[in-house]
């Protein structure tokens, strides 16, 4: 009795063992079908050759386009008298440069090379380009102790004011030159002004250049290490021609041009890309104002053209 429902569950008809039958073998079929068609049916092979080296190609462009971006131009310099912007120009990376001036701001001072391979950040493919232009003078005990080197006995700011403005070269020098245009006037033409040194005349130049040239004397007083007592002995020397400026294109210049400018930086300078994207060309300076503060604004119109 109990095993009736089993012999019932698996007792068929005729035709539904046939039909059993014929699904069983549809799937057979299909089965063998699915095994014999990668036989049957020629595969077509992709070639990935032309793909791959063209990647190839792509990379090693890269790398060639980051090794020429990382190339130095070096100049020689003093480790303890370089400033950010001399370091910077010469491609210096900015968190070595930040924690050199840091050294330096703090009463640090190199006596050796190996003191600036010590810098954190420094890498030993970097200290090699820097070692050879590097010049650290060697100073005496005797000279040391008679107050000769400024580098090793005076303060940050005393330091800053010989280097920069030394008064008695000042009351020495004779008033032998007339007004210089500044943006001409060469590192040997600075040197004529009474209270300029090699540190500043390089900071002037580093910075006209920044800037595309000066349109206002003025503009010195944004100069790195400029007071108003110094800016007031030299501002008299010195007028400025706004017709040679170097202006760009605001509408076609890169972002990294538009970051390097003094009166933009990097931070803005995505402003205005973001900007220039949405609404498309500036037409005016109403147009930046969107993004760069109004006192910047005013200082950057003279180096700005709207040309579409």
């Amino acid at each position: 009795m109990k095993t009736n429902w089993i012999r019932e569950l698996f007792s068929f008809s005729k035709k539904e063992r046939l039909g059993i039958v014929s699904l069983l073998f549809i799937i057979f079929l299909l089965v063998a079908i699915g095994k014999l068609i990668p036989y049957l049916v020629p595969s077509n092979t992709i070639d990935f050759s032309k793909w791959e080296a063209e990647v190839n190609t792509y990379l090693a462009n890269s790398k060639k386009q980051i090794a020429v971006g990382r190339t130095l131009k070096l100049v020689v310099f003093n480790p303890n008298e370089v400033d950010s912007l001399g370091l910077v120009d010469m491609g210096v990376p900015s968190n070595v440069v930040a924690n050199w001036m840091k050294y330096l701001e703090k009463g640090g001072r190199f006596r050796d090379k190996e003191g600036v391979k010590r810098i954190f950040g420094m890498t030993s493919g970097l200290f090699e380009q820097l070692d050879s232009f590097m010049i650290i003078p060697k100073v005496s005990v005797q000279e040391v102790k008679a107050g000769r080197n400024a580098i090793l006995v005076k303060s940050k700011s005393e330091y800053k004011r010989d280097t920069i403005f030394n008064h008695s070269f000042i009351k020495s020098k004779k008033d032998r030159v007339g007004v210089l245009e500044l943006n001409s006037a060469d590192s040997l033409h600075l040197l004529e002004i009474p209270g300029i040194g090699p540190v500043f005349a390089s900071r002037i130049i580093r910075y006209r250049n920044l800037l595309g040239g000066y349109y206002a004397v003025d503009q010195l007083r944004e100069v790195y290490g400029m007071r108003e007592e110094n800016f007031i002995i030299v501002a008299k020397y010195f007028k400025a021609d706004p017709s040679s400026l170097k202006t760009f294109n605001i509408n076609f210049s890169t972002l990294k041009d538009l970051g390097r400018h003094p009166y933009i930086g990097f931070r803005t300078a995505r402003k205005i890309f973001n900007l220039r994207d949405r609404m498309g060309k500036f037409s005016s300076p109403e147009d930046l104002s969107q993004v760069v503060r109004s006192d910047s604004l005013k200082r950057l119109i003279p180096y700005v053209k709207f040309i579409q």
